[in-house]
């Protein structure tokens, strides 16, 4: 009984454990790898038809740490980084479609 139990045991560990050790599906991999690309040639077209930059709209802003003992920044150089990303808004909505 004891030994029937420990083949049983094992054998559902070894079940459970062979999906963990599979390798990689490389048809998703290559599927995704073709999206990219074509995606990437989208955006080369439209920014070459004069669509807009691949840069529009920017990343959303980030700003470092700027009080405490370990700033990163400062409050100046935070404000003239939002000044930046705001200008950068606008000029991707004056950009003529």
């Amino acid at each position: 009984m004891k030994k029937s139990f420990l083949i049983l045991v094992g054998a559902l560990t070894l079940g459970a454990a062979l999906p963990a050790m599979a390798g990689p599906d490389f048809q998703v991999i290559e599927k995704a790898r073709k999206a990219q690309q074509v995606a990437a040639s989208e955006r080369r077209a439209d920014t070459l038809a004069g669509k807009g930059s691949p840069n529009c709209p920017p990343p959303p802003l980030v700003l470092p740490l700027d009080h405490g003992p370990r700033a990163l920044t400062t409050p100046g150089e935070n404000r003239w980084r939002k000044a930046r990303y705001e200008a950068q808004l606008k000029a991707c909505k004056n950009v003529p479609s």
